[in-house]
């Protein structure tokens, strides 16, 4: 007697549905973001207020809307004499991202505004990948209130992102800011036990055995 073994083929879609995985999911304003840096801050700036939401409508975290001219309430600023360093952005989850919305300095200081960047995305944030098709150079905002500039990207799954700053816009204060950014991108979800159990026992189940005598 010899036992032969089917296998049972998944297709994507169901692997997808089976893992809770939304299909066709639209990118949308990631929420509840954190920053810290390694360059300090000046003026009673502070690096929270560049992903708060604090001076764009309503002073709530958006991907569009005009930011008011920046103060120290709404913006940040290096500590003096640093114009280079990390900016580290912690999304508290995986995310594909795909872009996001950046509002450059904007008041009399503009040319302290971020001027040459690598934007960069880790899943561990320890180990970070330069993304392809990301800015490598912002522009001088305005002394006004200001629309954000958008950037998109073929998505990457990030938890962490990262500006690395190499240059301002000539502010020889000399320091370096800007007033707010915000991500765009879709929630990429676990998987909770309970899922995979029931992908494995209908993977089990899908085995037929047959005998032949």
């Amino acid at each position: 007697m010899k036992l032969a073994i089917k296998p049972l083929v998944l297709s994507t879609a169901t692997l997808g549905l089976m893992l809770g995985v939304a299909e066709n999911a639209q990118a949308a304003l990631i929420p509840n973001i954190t920053a810290s840096t390694n360059m300090g801050s000046a003026f009673s700036t502070n690096i929270a207020n560049t992903v708060n939401g604090a001076g764009l409508p309503s002073n709530t975290p958006s991907l569009t809307g005009n930011h008011a001219t920046a103060i120290g309430g709404n913006a940040w600023l290096s500590a003096p004499n640093i114009v280079t360093g990390n900016v580290t952005f912690n999304l508290n989850g995986s995310y594909s991202l795909a872009g996001f919305s950046f509002w450059n300095l904007n008041n009399p200081g503009n040319t302290a505004g971020i001027k040459d960047v690598t934007v960069q995305s880790s899943t561990n944030g320890t180990t970070w990948t330069t993304i392809a098709g990301a800015p490598v150079q912002f522009a001088i905002a305005a002394n006004a209130a200001i629309p954000p500039a958008v950037y998109s990207f073929s998505p990457v799954t990030a938890s962490f992102v990262r500006f690395v700053v190499a240059s301002n816009w000539g502010w020889t204060g000399p320091n370096t800011g800007f007033s707010e950014v915000q991500f765009n991108g879709t929630p990429i979800p676990v998987p909770e036990p309970s899922s995979l159990l029931a992908l494995l026992a209908f993977g089990l189940a899908g085995v037929g055995f047959r005998k032949r005598m």
